[in-house]
C-alpha cells in the first residue's frame, strides 16, 4: 500500500464485487480507505473485500440490493459502525438483462420500473441516507483548510469543505444514444442531471458530487463474453473507434474515481468525466469510413455484440 491520499476515510461502493465496481474498492483501499462493498453477489463480493485484505487494505462486503431503501440506509450504517464515519460513496451498481432493451414501445412497463429503480432510485437513495452522514462524519481526516483571508479579499469563516464525495457511475449512453435502449440510455442520462441537481445542494455542505461516463470497459465478464462470441478481428474493430485505438479496463475508471474523491479534487463538482478513450469526441463520418474499411478487409469478424445486440453495456 504505497500511496496514501485517502487514508482514514470510509468508503461505500455498490456493485463493489466485480468489473468498475472491483477495481474502485481495490483502488481506494490502495490509497487508505476503509471501503464497504455492497453487491447482490455474496461470493464475489467476499472473494473481493478477501482480496483487498490479503493486500493490507480495509474492505467488508455486504451482500443487498441498493434500489431497496431499506439496503441502503442500511449500508449507509454498517460502514459509519465499521469505519466510524462516511466520507465516500461511489454508486456502481446496476445489472442488465435482455428483458430491459427495446424501445418505448416494446419495453414492459415492470421492466422500465425496475431498470429505473437501479439506474436512478439507487443513487436517491444513496445520497438520502449517505449525506447526512457525511455531515455528521465532518472534514476528511486530517484535512486542514489553511490560512482563510488573504489579499483582502476573504474575511470570516472558511465555508466547510472535503466533508464528502459522491461519484456517480453514468456512461457514453447517457451522453450519446444507442438504438432500441430506452431503459438504459435514459437512466444514464438522467444520471448526469441527478450529479448535476445533487452537486448544487449539497456543495454548501461540503459534498462534491460527480458522474463517471465510461466507455466500452472489458470487465471481467465482458472478457468472458468475448472470448466465447467475439474475435480478434471483431475486437480491433471496437479498438478502431478510440483515438487511444483501444477499449477501457476497469482500472481505467477505478483511476479517475480515485482522483475525484481526494482532497485535489475539492475544488471540481457537477462534472460529468467521460473516461473513455476520446470515443465521444469524434465526428462519426470517419469513424463509419474506417470501420467499413475494416470490416470489408476482415469479413469474418465477431463481436460480443452479436449475441444479443442492444443488451451488453459498460
Amino acid at each position: 500500500m504505497t500511496d496514501k491520499r485517502l487514508t482514514g476515510r470510509g468508503a461505500i461502493v455498490t456493485g463493489g464485487a466485480l468489473g468498475i465496481g472491483g477495481a474502485t474498492a481495490r483502488k481506494l483501499a490502495t490509497e487508505g480507505a476503509k471501503v464497504l462493498i455492497v453487491d447482490v453477489e455474496e461470493d464475489a463480493a467476499e472473494a473481493n473485500a478477501q482480496r483487498i485484505t490479503d493486500a493490507g487494505g480495509t474492505a467488508v462486503a455486504m451482500t443487498g440490493d441498493v434500489s431497496q431503501e431499506q439496503v441502503a440506509k442500511e449500508m449507509v450504517e454498517r460502514a459509519v459502525h465499521e469505519f466510524g464515519r462516511l466520507d465516500i460513496m461511489v454508486q456502481n451498481a446496476y445489472g442488465g438483462g435482455n428483458d430491459r432493451a427495446g424501445s418505448a414501445v416494446e419495453v414492459k412497463p415492470e421492466s422500465w420500473r425496475s431498470g429505473m429503480d437501479l439506474l436512478v432510485t439507487a443513487l436517491y437513495l444513496g445520497a438520502k441516507y449517505g449525506v447526512p452522514a457525511m455531515e455528521e462524519s465532518g472534514s476528511a481526516p486530517g484535512f486542514n483548510t489553511g490560512s482563510w483571508t488573504g489579499a483582502g479579499l476573504r474575511h470570516g469563516d472558511a465555508p466547510k469543505m472535503n466533508v464528502g464525495r459522491i461519484v456517480n457511475l453514468s456512461s457514453v449512453h447517457g451522453l450519446l444514444q444507442a438504438p432500441r435502449s430506452l431503459i438504459y440510455e435514459a437512466g444514464k442520462a438522467a444520471v448526469i442531471g441527478l450529479t448535476r441537481q445533487m452537486a448544487v445542494d449539497f456543495g454548501p455542505l461540503g459534498i462534491t458530487v460527480n458522474a463517471i461516463a465510461p466507455g466500452h470497459i472489458v470487465t471481467e465478464r465482458g472478457e468472458a463474453m468475448w472470448g466465447e462470441v467475439g474475435n480478434e478481428p471483431g475486437f480491433k474493430l471496437f479498438e478502431l473507434q478510440y483515438p487511444v485505438r483501444r477499449t477501457g479496463v476497469p482500472d481505467d475508471i477505478a483511476a479517475g474515481i480515485a482522483f475525484l474523491c481526494s482532497d485535489e479534487a475539492s475544488f471540481i463538482t457537477g462534472v460529468v468525466l467521460p473516461i473513455d478513450g476520446g470515443l465521444s469526441i469524434q465526428l462519426q463520418e470517419n469513424i463509419v469510413m474506417d470501420t467499413k474499411d475494416f470490416i470489408v478487409e476482415n469479413p469474418g469478424l465477431k463481436t460480443h455484440f452479436d449475441q444479443g445486440r442492444g443488451t451488453s453495456r459498460r
